[in-house]
Formats: C-alpha cells, structure tokens, sequence
C-alpha cells in the first residue's frame, strides 16, 4: 500500500511548524545492490526508525451474519520523522514532535451501499500514541495494531486491529503464519528514477480472520456480531513516496482462486497520464509459503475503462480498470463493490472494496482493495480514458536491474 503526502507534507509544516524530513543523510545510505534477511522479525520485530516514513496497512472483507455480501474495511497506520532535533542541555519534553504519526480508517457495508471514514494525526504522547517493537504494538488515538506469537510455534503470529469509524467497532484477529511474501526482488521495490524512489515492501496477503463487529446504539451500548473474513497485511518502510515528475498511483492487492494466489500491481503516474514505472508481484501459494514471480514494467499494464467523479470533492477517479498479467497471459477487469470510496482529508485520495472479473465472462475470479492517488478535479467532466494508455516501456536497460525473476 502506498500513500499520498503531498498534501499531507504540507499539513503538518502548517500544524506543527516543523518540516518533514525527506532527505537522505549520509548515517541513512543504503544501497539497492545490499542483502535483506526476509523474515517474519523484519515484519513485527524489528525497529526501521532511521527511515523517515513507515507504515502497517491491514484490509479486507468480513462475513456478518445478515449481510448478505461481504463487507470491507481498512486500518492503516503511518510513521513520519521530522527535521525536529532535541535542544541540547535541555530536559526532554513528551510534547516533542520527532515523530508523526496517523491512522486511517474506513468500512464499507457493501449491501447498504454506504461508506464511512476516519483519519487521526497526532504526535507521540506516553499511553495515548506510541510505536513499540519486539513484538509490534502501535497506537493513535483509539486506533490500535499489535501483534502476539502463538504460543509453541514461533512461525505463526496473531495482529490484533482495534479501530473506530464513526459508529462502528472493530476487534480483530487476523492470524497468519511463515515468511512474508517479498513485493519485489529481495523485497525492495522500485518505483521512480531517483536513487530514494523505493521501499522495503512485505505483505501477507491472505490471513484469516475472526473476532466482533460492533455498533454504537443511541443509548451508548454497543451490539455486537460475531465476524469471520480475510485480511491483507502490508509492512513498508521508505525514504521518498513520489518520484520526479510523478503525483500518484494506482495499486491494487488482490486474492486470486479462493486464496491460492495473491496478485499485487501498481501502475505510477503524473499529471499527463501514466508513468513507465509499473509491475507488480504474483504469488502462488505452496506448502511452505507463497512462491513467486514479479512482473516488470513489460509484463504488467493497467488500463482505465472509466471515470467516477466524486460529487463531494470534483475529483475525477478511475472506477473501470483492467489489468494484463503478459508475462502468465492472465487478464482482469477490476470493478468497485461500491462507486463511492473516497477518503477525504488530508489528502484526499480513493481506496476500497473491489472485486476481479474474467473480462469475457464476467465471473467473479477474487476480490481486494485498490488505491487511487494524485488524480485531478474536473471543471466540468470527466477526461477521456483513452488518454490513460500506459506508457511506452523505452527499449533499454534502465529497468531490467529492478526486475529479476
């Protein structure tokens, strides 16, 4: 999962009068040529605090007795670093911004047609925000994501969300187990030209899921349904978010065949239309893990059908795409459970419940969540797709050192 800042970036300067810091010190050099121990401990183990931005994204679809179709829902938390510096000789405050952080919420009630989302941002403040490690325990506000280990066996893990969106509760437990799938060649994932432009990138694609599903009465008591569902876990950490000339992207997380693949595909982009930066990872699930194959900018193309205009900020997003697998000749049309997704705060930006179609047929080939960021408001309509085509792949090597199989 990615995430747009731009407007973000310049929210905090104005709150907080401190900047975020983007840059790359030289204590902060790494190389993309260096070795990465995959292993669930980078995942929930291990502190990535040098990198000025994190984040722990979960979503995923919930069965509740009643519904008939599967509702969606989202909880995704953020760490940023700022230039702040602590005063030498000077006693420490717990009102020091070092640290950013937020968290976004939404749920979608598939059946009902309706969407609700909530956004925190708050510095660290003792019980109130915090990031933990050994095991992963983060909180803001009353928005919470930690994990535990199954007692007797050291390659299973329980991450227990708790989150509030407007009057719904979630308790969950998302259980999974093994190494983490690798978004990339030795899990780095390549998005833009510069040397900063990508990040260390780990999922879990297919966890399952239980606990309860709560709403808040008039008289303050909440009633509770008992929820099972499936969840995706994502873990990135990063120095930049946007690359030169770049303003947002499409990213889509699916599962494929009731589980057995899990499909992960960004496309960039720009003010005039798609960038070459495009790929993705395909993962087949094995006895031992997920055994994959990532798609270079070649072998994966992201094609918009169609605009949706959101009628509460102008913004024109796509809500018809269809994405080609060339390298496995596999093809899908991406289709919204719902038009209306749209977060809106600070920035505002697209993400939710989809589902995947044979584009033939039309059946129903798996479901997941996809992101939309840095598209544009329209005056009047909305733009033609046809000018969305994805861009020519320039025939060199610049890419391919980002893309082994």
């Amino acid at each position: 999962m990615r995430f747009a800042v731009t407007s973000l970036k310049l929210f905090l300067f104005l709150s907080t009068g401190i900047l975020l810091f983007w840059g790359q010190s030289a204590s902060m050099a790494s190389s993309l040529t260096g070795t990465f121990p995959v292993s669930i401990d980078q995942v929930f183990f291990q502190s990535h605090n040098s990198y000025p931005i994190e984040w722990w994204y979960v979503t995923g679809r919930l069965k509740i007795q009643g519904h008939r179709r599967r509702d969606g829902f989202e909880g995704t938390f953020f760490r940023f670093l700022t230039s702040y510096r602590h005063p030498s000789g000077l006693p420490r405050s717990p009102w020091e911004p070092g640290e950013i952080f937020s968290f976004h919420g939404a749920y979608s009630q598939i059946d009902a047609g309706s969407f609700h989302s909530t956004e925190y941002l708050a510095r660290s403040f003792r019980k109130a925000v915090w990031l933990r490690h050994d095991p992963l325990d983060i909180r803001v506000g009353s928005a919470r994501l930690r994990v535990h280990q199954v007692p007797g066996n050291p390659d299973s893990f329980d991450l227990e969300l708790v989150e509030q969106v407007k009057d719904r509760l979630l308790e969950l437990t998302l259980r999974g187990s093994g190494p983490p799938l690798m978004e990339g060649p030795g899990g780095k994932l390549v998005t833009g030209r510069g040397e900063n432009d990508w990040a260390w990138y780990l999922s879990y694609p297919d966890l399952s899921v239980s606990g309860r599903e709560g709403r808040i009465q008039p008289d303050g008591k909440v009633a509770w349904k008992k929820v099972t569902g499936v969840a995706w876990f994502d873990h990135e950490w990063t120095r930049a978010m946007l690359g030169k000339g770049q303003t947002g992207w499409i990213w889509l997380g699916a599962r494929l065949d009731s589980g057995k693949k899990a499909l992960m595909a960004f496309q960039m982009h720009g003010k005039k239309g798609p960038d070459i930066f495009r790929g993705g990872t395909l993962g087949v699930r094995t006895k031992k893990g997920f055994r994959t194959v990532w798609l270079g900018p070649g072998e994966v193309s992201v094609r918009i059908r169609s605009f949706w205009k959101s009628p509460l900020t102008g913004i024109c997003y796509p809500n018809r795409l269809e994405i080609v697998d060339r390298l496995l000749n596999k093809h899908w049309r991406i289709v919204p459970a719902l038009d209306g997704q749209e977060l809106s705060g600070h920035p505002d930006y697209w993400e939710g419940a989809v589902d995947l179609q044979d584009p033939t047929t039309g059946q129903k080939k798996g479901d997941g969540y996809l992101e939309l960021t840095g598209f544009l408001r329209a005056r009047q309509g909305c733009p033609n797709p046809s000018g969305f085509s994805p861009a020519t792949i320039p025939q060199t090597g610049q890419m391919s050192r980002h893309y082994r199989k």
